[in-house]
């Protein structure tokens, strides 16, 4: 349980914050991904255009563009980057936002007679125009007034006080006689735009890349729980437990010294611990001790003990200071097994060269 609560002391905040993460992605993402598991329903079949319903719509039912937004490709020729349409239902005007693959949808569509002009295709009966697909989004201040003045330069009759476009009379609201067409504009231009290709709030690009960084994020916080579940992180633990009995490591773990969080010294066996997993050691197989500090920005030393063992592991710890490392040796020395303290480059060449000589060595004292 010790060695589980060191462990989750990490693992459980990874976890929190891979589920955090996960769910501020899609947050970002407007939670869009949803609208992938929805149908689309018809936007003619819909009694009021509500924000946040996803629709389509034939390309051959848009009525009109009032602005276009591109540039000029390498050849010279304007590619459309965007364009600004309408649909106009029962005298009402509704925005249509197409992006540059539903631009290109609604060009071929302008362009069938053409198509049928130049034989690509028999009969214009015979093309699939496609549907516009997205998500009703609320207009924004920019694109609605871009719009009024387009309807008011280039729909409204002033004369006649009606609308070319709709056939609507303007004379029974207020202020048309007098040039103010706002009161008819509030009337008729509805408070929503289609979104082409948006997923919700949000492009469907940007929905379904953050939408499936959110899904790894999430999957890693998953795979973490399952190590856990299974004990991944306790497999040293258990195997000592399996070789040396759990009763004979509690008790020895209930009587040991505490050198710091990583480092816990009992009379027979040595725990060290790192973030994630904790080494079981047999004091008696342990050949070299000694210390390794190493200077840090600011000139303070950070302690560190190595462990060196007759099979060729190493446990390396992390110590409070030079005093508390010194007293970890001494306490290792005080169990009375055969052991070498201290570093130098020829007992870590024969260490490396000749483990079966090096212990041989420390067992007669002669290292």
């Amino acid at each position: 349980m010790a060695v589980r609560k060191r462990y989750l002391r990490f693992l459980g905040p990874a976890m929190g914050v891979l589920v955090l993460l996960a769910v501020l992605l899609l947050w970002i993402s407007g939670f869009g991904f949803r609208y992938l598991f929805q149908k689309p329903v018809p936007l003619a079949s819909l009694s009021e255009p509500l924000p946040g319903t996803y629709v389509t719509l034939p390309v051959e039912d848009v009525t009109d563009t009032f602005a276009v937004y591109g540039y000029a490709g390498d050849d010279g020729q304007p590619v459309v980057r965007e364009r600004y349409c309408l649909w106009v239902r029962d005298g009402k005007y509704l925005i249509l936002r197409l992006t540059k693959p539903y631009a290109a949808l609604l060009e071929q569509y302008e362009n069938r007679s053409a198509l049928v002009e130049a034989g690509k295709v028999g009969s214009v009966l015979e093309l699939d125009f496609g549907e516009l697909k997205g998500t009703l989004n609320r207009v924004p201040n920019s694109v609605d007034k871009q719009l009024r003045e387009w309807i008011t330069a280039h729909q409204i009759n002033a004369n006649a006080l009606t609308d070319r476009l709709t056939g609507a009379d303007l004379s029974a609201y207020a202020g048309a006689e007098t040039g103010d067409y706002s009161a008819y504009l509030d009337a008729v231009i509805l408070p929503v735009q289609l979104n082409t290709g948006w997923l919700g709030a949000r492009s469907g690009g940007l929905v379904k890349t953050l939408s499936v960084l959110a899904l790894i994020l999430f999957l890693g916080a998953v795979a973490l729980a399952v190590t856990v579940f299974l004990g991944l992180w306790e497999k040293p633990t258990r195997a000592a437990v399996r070789q040396f009995g759990q009763n004979r490591l509690a008790t020895d773990y209930n009587t040991a010294e505490v050198f710091g969080p990583q480092l816990i010294i009992g009379h027979d066996f040595l725990w060290a611990a790192g973030p994630l997993f904790t080494q079981v050691l047999e004091l008696k197989e342990i050949l070299w001790a000694y210390p390794r500090s190493k200077r840090q920005e600011g000139g303070s030393l950070r302690w560190r003990l190595v462990l060196k063992t007759e099979r060729g592991e190493e446990a390396v710890v992390k110590l409070s200071g030079e005093s508390e490392t010194e007293k970890a040796i001494a306490c290792i020395q005080s169990r009375g097994f055969p052991l070498t303290v201290g570093f130098d480059k020829e007992k870590q060449k024969l260490f490396k060269k000749d483990l079966t000589a090096f212990k041989n060595k420390v067992r007669n004292g002669s290292i």
